[in-house]
């Protein structure tokens, strides 16, 4: 039986475009006891996203076919009433991109290069929030 967000499984869906970002984050994560699914696009992470259904979302703005903006849009339209957080690589956040983030409420960013352990507590901070969210209902 497939876990959904509302049991909240500590699976982890990291898109990203640069082979190296995805095995350092990968490790990072998989060594705390998180369950990774990458893909390296945003079409191939919306497909994963679906299949998957993680609570989590680690994704670079900028990747060919599909950003993660645009990525972001389409995951909140499949995921229905699911909580889920996006943590969002970018090497720069400009002003509009921060006004676009603060009204959803549900996105961090880290600027590039990330810090493996930095992404890590903002992973932990997320599945904390959606712990919070579901003693709450």
């Amino acid at each position: 039986m497939k876990e959904t967000n509302t049991e909240y499984s500590k699976k982890v869906l990291i898109v990203d475009d640069e082979p190296y970002v995805l095995r350092v984050l990968k490790l990072k994560l998989e060594n705390a006891g998180f369950e990774i699914i990458t893909a390296v696009n945003g079409v191939d992470g919306l497909e994963k996203f679906d299949q998957e259904r993680p609570a989590v979302v680690i994704t670079d703005i900028r990747m060919p076919l599909m950003d993660g903006q645009e990525m972001y849009q389409m995951i909140k339209e499949h995921s229905g009433a699911d909580p889920f957080f996006v943590i969002m690589m970018t090497s720069t956040i400009d002003a509009s991109l921060r006004i676009w983030a603060d009204k959803t409420g549900n996105i961090h960013f880290v600027e590039k290069p990330v810090s493996p352990r930095n992404v890590l507590k903002l992973v932990e901070l997320c599945y904390s929030r959606l712990r919070d969210l579901n003693a709450k209902l």
